[in-house]
């Protein structure tokens, strides 16, 4: 039996389970209902035939379940007596209780605090409330869902339905209200059958009793007839005279006293399309055909209206020669039952699909047909006619045999579809068979031709999707490669051209650094001239001392006297004070040469491919040695280096992003002006800042700034590329680059790099 799927509620009617949208909503729905009312129908039937209302009803709670997904439930009726806590004595329940099992229900003024943990608790929350209670969210571990059942707005009983996994929600109401309604009637309807039969017995005790135990008897059922609710009746067939208690006056809206009791007065209020049946059933008891006078027929209310009124009575009485009597009966309004039983009639009126309810052997026992041509029989023919006489191929009757066995063996819902060749070509159709009774299937055929073409052209399309899906991938394929290709190639272009600023960049240094290296050599050189002149001017005296080391017992004073005359003539004394200056200030210009050199060298170095860890402060200070020559003229450099974490990078590209901040900041200043280098660390990154006092710029500049060969510099001064290059090196190494500025106050340039993972 299809069931509601767990999830949300449906766009239509909200109903908990039903998948929303597209096909499957629409047929889980239709399945879902389909599946109720055929239950409900098949369980009015049982009851209309006699069938005990406690079997009905463990049918339909078994039905319910199933359809819900709930593990467990009971149908009870509400029994209550006064000065005592009302009871509920279960008449149904699953998992199964013993029969006649009584739960009593204290009833609490207010609501209950606490959720419900079972289904007694639940049951108890109902009768304290008065309306259903659903309890537990989707995924809790217990989820519940009460419901009281009412007729004629008594409450009669309650149902309740526990642990449900996609837990309950209100939509599930208008889903179970005929279930709700089938229940309360059926209940009533036991109850009116039990109070029938108590009335019948005192009748039966009234005959064999004496005269005035019957007088007394008489009076007792009177006092009866007038507290039950369901209308009873007394006919004296010799008379006509008939005595009704209240509510068989009440459930046609008439007070005592305000209609003719006798036989005349009931045919009057009878609907003139019912009198016929009913006499022909009367005589057919009076005969002795039937046991027992059962018709459904409609009496005229005193408001104009009509209700159904299910009548059913029997001769209690004959004299000596058989004659009839008296005859009792009992009225019972149905009306509510014929409106839910017209609403079922009315909704698979609107079933677009063949049902047929057989036995196991093939009989057709009823059927519903949208199209009385989608039947293989004439339809005046198909009620108990047999499977085996349809036109159908012989392996397809063996195939409907096999699965219609196997659900009513088994309960399994057993789905298959078939083809048949009819006159306007082949159609397909899928069959659903589900046990409806110990012996019986309820089959419902469905024409799914339009779905198989739709399948079919769908698979087409699929095939075709594939196909353009394989050209367009090696169309992408190709395409990539291509890409791959252009990449590489832009990524040469790219070192290319970082190579060929670097280059320019060496070119605008290199008459800076020439002139730098020029300074040092010259007074090396001109100090190198004065020592030659020291030591050509001191080789004479030291001549003279070799021949006094050589012979110092011989020394003469004329040698003595010589070497004092030269050691004056070349003022030695002046030499030996400044020979070491000389030499000093030499060395200090060789170490400024070096230090020159190195730095060119490092700044002219190749990358390794990969990166190294840096520390930012010793690259500012390098690229500062080379770039000295270009601001010492008219920059003044403060430096303010802050203590900074290495920095994975390439230390080539990052000394030539400072060397094109430095220059451009001196060319930004066009007499005299400061330049101001500050390093820090701001959190994991390493922040260099580059600001200048020079003229600064427009928007409109700051907007392009970026932009490869885009220059502010004469024809023939910058390539335009300075800046683009340095972008995409800070890119390059995930960091940014940032510049504040304004005309006439000058240019900040903010580098931001990430601090290198310890």
């Amino acid at each position: 039996m299809p069931s509601l799927p767990q999830g949300p509620a449906p766009v239509s009617r909200d109903r908990s389970g039903v998948t929303t949208g597209g096909e499957s909503f629409v047929e889980d729905q239709l399945r879902a209902s389909n599946a109720l009312l055929r239950a409900l129908t098949q369980a009015q039937a049982d009851f209309i035939r006699g069938s005990e209302a406690r079997g009905i009803l463990d049918r339909l709670l078994t039905v319910v379940l199933e359809l819900t997904g709930s593990t467990s439930g009971v149908i009870g009726e509400l029994l209550t007596s006064n000065g005592a806590p009302p009871s509920l004595r279960l008449l149904a329940s699953l998992p199964r209780e013993e029969a006649d099992t009584t739960w009593e229900l204290p009833v609490r003024q207010d609501a209950p605090e606490q959720a419900p943990s079972d289904l007694r608790t639940l049951v108890g929350a109902v009768v304290s409330t008065g309306a259903p209670v659903l309890s537990g969210a989707p995924g809790a571990e217990h989820t519940f869902l009460g419901l009281p059942l009412e007729s004629e707005g008594e409450r009669v009983g309650l149902v309740g339905l526990a642990q449900r996994p996609g837990g309950y929600d209100t939509g599930l109401l208008d889903f179970l209200q005929p279930f709700l309604d089938a229940c309360g009637g059926l209940l009533a309807g036991g109850r009116n059958e039990r109070r029938r039969r108590l009335a019948e017995q005192e009748m039966r005790q009234t005959q064999e009793a004496s005269a005035e135990r019957v007088r007394l008897l008489a009076e007792r059922l009177r006092l009866v007839l007038e507290s039950m609710q369901d209308g009873l009746w007394d006919l004296d067939m010799t008379t006509g005279q008939l005595f009704a208690n209240r509510a068989w006056l009440g459930m046609l809206g008439y007070a005592e006293g305000e209609l003719e009791q006798s036989q005349t007065t009931w045919a009057r209020l009878c609907h003139p399309d019912d009198v016929a049946n009913g006499e022909r059933l009367v005589q057919e008891h009076l005969k002795g055909a039937i046991p027992l006078v059962e018709n459904e027929q409609r009496l005229r209310r005193k408001d104009g209206g009509w209700s159904w009124v299910l009548t059913r009575a029997r001769v209690v009485a004959r004299d000596e020669q058989g004659r009839p009597l008296r005859m009792v009966g009992t009225n019972v309004d149905i009306t509510v039952q014929k409106r839910n039983e017209e609403r079922l009639r009315s909704l698979i009126r609107t079933l677009p699909d063949l049902v047929l309810r057989q036995r196991a052997d093939g009989t057709y026992l009823d059927y519903h047909a949208a199209k009385p041509e989608d039947l293989a029989v004439p339809p005046e023919r198909i009620i108990g006619s047999n499977m085996r006489q349809t036109p159908f191929p012989a392996s397809l009757i063996d195939k409907m045999f096999m699965h219609l066995g196997r659900a009513i063996r088994e309960g399994t819902l057993e789905v298959f579809d078939y083809a048949l060749e009819l006159p306007n070509g082949r159609e397909y159709f899928e069959a659903r068979i589900r046990r409806s009774g110990p012996d019986e299937a309820v089959s419902i055929i469905r024409n799914i031709t339009e779905r198989k073409l739709f399948e079919q052209r769908l698979l087409q399309q699929e095939e075709e999707l594939r196909r353009h899906r394989d050209s367009l991938e090696e169309l992408v394929r190709n395409r990539s490669e291509k890409l791959l290709k252009a990449t590489i190639e832009l990524e040469e272009q790219q070192a290319q051209l970082i190579q060929t600023e670097k280059l320019a960049s060496l070119g605008q240094m290199a008459a800076g650094v020439a002139h730098e290296i020029n300074n040092p050599v010259s007074y090396v050189m001109s100090n190198l001239g004065t020592l030659d002149q020291y030591v050509s001017s001191l080789i004479p005296l030291l001549q003279l001392l070799r021949e006094l080391v050589a012979n110092p017992g011989s020394a003469s004073a004329e040698l003595l006297e010589r070497l004092g005359e030269l050691w004056k003539q070349e003022d030695v004394d002046y030499l030996l004070t400044d020979m070491p200056e000389l030499v000093e200030e030499s060395l200090v210009g060789a170490r400024r040469v070096k230090e020159i050199a190195q730095s060119l060298r490092t700044f002219a170095r190749e990358d390794t491919g990969e990166p190294q860890l840096v520390d930012v402060n010793t690259e500012l200070a390098s690229t500062l040695k080379l770039v000295w020559n270009e601001l010492k003229y008219k920059c003044e450099v403060k430096r303010d280096f802050g203590p900074l974490p290495p920095v994975s990078c390439h230390p080539t590209q990052i000394g030539q992003v400072f060397s094109n901040l430095l220059i451009n900041a001196s060319h930004a200043i066009e007499t005299r002006g400061e330049i101001r280098i500050r390093t820090r660390q701001e959190g994991s990154e390493v922040v260099v800042e580059i600001a200048d006092t020079g003229k600064g710029m427009s928007q409109e500049t700051l907007s392009k700034l970026f932009t490869p060969f885009f220059t502010t510099k004469p024809r023939g001064q910058g390539t335009g590329l300075g800046l683009s290059v340095s972008y995409g090196i800070i890119a390059k190494h995930k960091g940014r680059i940032d510049v504040q500025s304004q005309p006439g106050q000058g240019s900040t340039f903010t580098i931001r790099l990430p601090a290198a993972q310890r």
